[in-house]
């Protein structure tokens, strides 16, 4: 009888033969392979792609084709390239109590250098390639006679000439600056155009253009320096000699000549100070000219930012602001009081002010530092198309802070300086009155001579440092005209090519495998989770050789069907493929004897006939009797393949009276016996419930060692349902490359509804050249058929 498990496909027990592996098929109806190990399968991919290997060989070989077509034909482009040396300031700001000239540097920017983060915003901006453009426009011609390329609406094709604007848009795509490395203040600038010539002029052009601009820049800032200094030396020219001739006019009407020794030093140091003092009125003027400038500059970015960014300054810096002033103005004092003194002395109480000075200034630098860093999270709102706004406003909102820092100690200095003039004052004033008056006005002159001769001093400078700039940029390397173009990189495409095809042949083979719902190999079948019981090679070739194709040939008298490979080539791989089928379903369950075997599978024509008729055979080798039954009501076949009659039959023996013995047909082969269907019944269905029929083959099992069912395709017919559940075993053919997988699956599911005993499943026709599984199991059923013959040709 039937394993009592029918519905599981367990191999326990059970003699594997052609299954490898343990493919166990879940419960619940689900066919489909269960496995949790999602690792990439090596060997199947290289078994697919060898199998489509002139698939991808072709598209690969396309596409490697069509890459060094453009390669070959594409627009040579050329790049030249050249260098600039950027230099820099040391320090872009000034601290209050510095001399004129730092502060012509803090409020003009005269002499103030750039850091390279900028110049290369400056480099990049629409507005310096606009230059550019417009340079190239007006030149338009190169040595040679020709347009630059820049201007031709299409280089080569279309020559008209297209605006300045588009010239603009094609220099910004194509003219790039990089810095060289973090290290050096090198900038490297580059240019591409299918012209030698155009990417050479325009490295020099970009660099001549920076030259010029930089140069400008500075003599302008220059230019407005000078301007306030001869505006201040004019101012105090006057006042200086309105002093001399006040001072003059007084000694001759009051008939004095000079001051005694204290009253001349006490003149001299309130001569100073007060010298010091308008000096700082200078610097207070200048000052609040850069700030209402940046002021301006900020509130065009947005109204009200220069208020938010210093209002909160003036608490944080005012303590230290006054006594910094305090401290230089009592170690100017001290010069004045002594004048052996230099500059660098060694003298206790001047050491003792530079190291206080230097404790306050560096207290002042570590709190207005901090507040540069807590201010810098304010401009997070800045953002521009082309990064410009947040850079520009960053510089503003430095130089104003440091201007307003300046401005607050400034007016500390300027309060401390006019406290200790007060005190002067006083002694000043216990002078008899002409005296006084002498003494004030030769201080008046004093003064003005000193701050006169500072600003001519500064003046000349000036006006010299003007006539000698050239600009941030010194050149390095010019642009050179290039010889090979940088593209296209023809090796490099053609290898891009190569790839992209390879990859494009790759997913294309993978998607067509994986919407192929045939099952095209042998690893698909096992998927389905039963085992693989024989691999049946395919017969056309076979046929074809030696029977020119037809299907039937005479044999012993009897027409018999040329796929009858038992009996018409014993000793062939066919053939031992068969008698392979045949020990493994004997020898599956050894604890299990199958006597009544059923045949069917999902859809018709995928050889069940010729698998039960040479597996009738196989067992009739091995000295076992054997009954074929011919259950396929709708289109009996096995009549064909032993070259019987279709009549009398089943048909006969259950509704004719007639016993079995009666129409049972012998054939050729010993031991094999055929049962026909007979006469085509008007119900199929209901002869294949019936219990006459049931009683049949229960009567043929106690005559015969193995009785075959060959039924109808049991995934598109349910006829064979009350015979799948009688029988002992099922065996599922499949053919290679027609059954379909979801078919299959459906099969199976039925199958396992009924409560079948599949033993396991059988693939035929199988074609290892076709087959789109692992190279080594096709291939390996070619090898052992070589081997089979080999083995056969040596022994005989």
């Amino acid at each position: 009888m039937a394993d009592s498990n029918h519905n599981t496909p367990s191999t326990n027990g059970r003699y594997r033969g052609e299954y490898m592996g343990e493919n166990l098929a879940p419960q619940g109806g689900s066919t489909e392979f269960d496995s949790n190990n999602d690792e990439i399968d090596l060997k199947q991919i290289l078994g697919l792609l060898f199998h489509h290997k002139w698939i991808v060989a072709g598209i690969t070989m396309v596409a490697t084709l069509i890459a060094g077509a453009y390669a070959f034909m594409a627009l040579p482009i050329y790049q030249s390239d050249g260098a600039i040396l950027v230099t820099q300031s040391g320090n872009r700001y000034s601290m209050a109590g510095s001399d004129l000239s730092n502060l012509l540097v803090s409020n003009f920017g005269v002499g103030m250098g750039s850091t390279i983060e900028n110049e290369l915003q400056v480099l990049q901006s629409r507005q310096f390639s606009f230059e550019l453009a417009q340079r190239i426009y007006e030149e338009r011609y190169q040595s040679d006679g020709r347009m630059y390329p820049l201007i031709w609406r299409a280089f080569p094709k279309d020559s008209s000439v297209v605006t300045v604007d588009t010239v603009y848009a094609r220099i910004a795509g194509s003219l790039s600056f990089a810095r060289a490395d973090r290290m050096s203040d090198l900038v490297r600038i580059t240019f591409e155009s299918p012209s030698p010539e155009e990417a050479q002029r325009m490295v020099n052009m970009a660099i001549a253009a920076y030259t010029d601009v930089s140069t400008s820049i500075n003599r302008a800032q220059a230019t407005t320096a000078i301007t306030f200094l001869n505006e201040e030396q004019k101012k105090v020219g006057e006042r200086m000699i309105d002093a001399e001739e006040q001072m003059r006019d007084f000694m001759n009407r009051e008939k004095l000549i000079q001051l005694d020794a204290q009253t001349n030093e006490l003149i001299t140091q309130m001569s100073q100070l007060e010298a010091e003092r308008r000096a700082v009125d200078v610097r207070i003027t200048a000052v609040k000219s850069g700030i209402a400038s940046y002021t301006q500059e900020l509130d065009k970015i947005r109204p009200g930012l220069s208020t938010q960014l210093t209002a909160g300054l003036a608490p944080v810096l005012t303590r230290l602001q006054y006594r910094l002033a305090e401290l230089e103005t009592e170690r100017m004092l001290t010069f004045s009081r002594n004048p052996e003194l230099r500059e660098g002395s060694q003298e206790p109480q001047l050491l003792a002010l530079d190291r206080q000075i230097a404790s306050v200034k560096q207290e002042m630098a570590k709190v207005t530092g901090d507040f540069l860093q807590g201010d810098a999270a304010d401009l997070g709102f800045l953002t521009s198309s082309d990064g410009g706004v947040a850079l520009r406003a960053n510089e503003y909102r430095m130089q104003l802070i440091q201007l307003e820092i300046e401005d607050k100690q400034l007016e500390a200095q300027a309060e401390v300086m006019d406290a200790k003039l007060k005190e002067f004052e006083r002694f000043f004033n216990d002078l008899p009155d002409n005296m006084i008056q002498l003494a004030q006005l030769k201080r008046s002159m004093q003064i003005n001579e000193a701050l006169y001769l500072i600003i001519s001093q500064q003046g000349a400078e000036m006006q010299l440092w003007e006539q000698t700039q050239s600009g941030l940029a010194r050149v390095v390397d010019y642009g050179y005209v290039p010889i090979e173009p940088v593209k296209p990189k023809k090796r490099i495409v053609v290898i891009i090519g190569f790839l992209l095809g390879f990859v494009a042949a790759v997913g294309f083979v993978f998607i067509r495998e994986y919407t192929i719902v045939e099952i095209n190999s042998i690893e698909k079948l096992r998927a389905k989770g039963y085992p693989l019981l024989a691999v049946i090679p395919d017969m056309s070739s076979y046929i074809k050789d030696n029977f020119d194709g037809r299907e039937t040939v005479k044999v012993k008298g009897a027409t018999v069907d040329t796929g009858l490979v038992m009996v018409l080539d014993s000793i062939s791989p066919i053939a031992e493929s068969f008698r392979r089928l045949q020990a493994n379903v004997i020898y599956s369950q050894p604890d299990n004897t199958f006597k009544t075997l059923i045949i069917t599978s999902s859809n018709k024509s995928e050889g069940k006939t010729t698998l039960s008729t040479n597996l009738a055979v196989a067992l009739a080798e091995s000295g076992k009797t054997v009954c074929i039954i011919d259950c396929d009501f709708r289109r009996p076949r096995v009549q064909n393949v032993f070259g019987s009659n279709l009549q009398p039959g089943v048909i006969e023996v259950l509704f004719e009276g007639r016993t079995w013995q009666d129409v049972m047909q012998r054939t050729m082969i010993p031991n094999v016996s055929v049962l026909t269907t007979g006469k085509r019944p008007p119900n199929p269905a209901e002869i294949i419930r019936s219990h006459k029929l049931h009683d049949l083959i229960q009567e043929l099992k106690n005559h015969y060692d193995h009785v075959l069912i060959d039924s109808a395709p049991f995934g598109i017919i349910s006829d064979a349902a009350p015979l799948i559940k009688l029988a002992d075993g099922v065996i599922l053919a499949v053919r290679f490359n027609v059954a379909k997988g979801p078919e299959l699956d459906l099969t199976i599911e039925n199958l396992q509804k009924v409560k079948a005993n599949v033993l396991g499943v059988v693939m035929t026709a199988f074609d290892h050249k076709k087959s789109s599984g692992y190279y080594y199991t096709s291939y390996y059923y070619k090898y052992a058929y070589d081997s089979y013959y080999a083995y056969h040709e040596k022994n005989t």
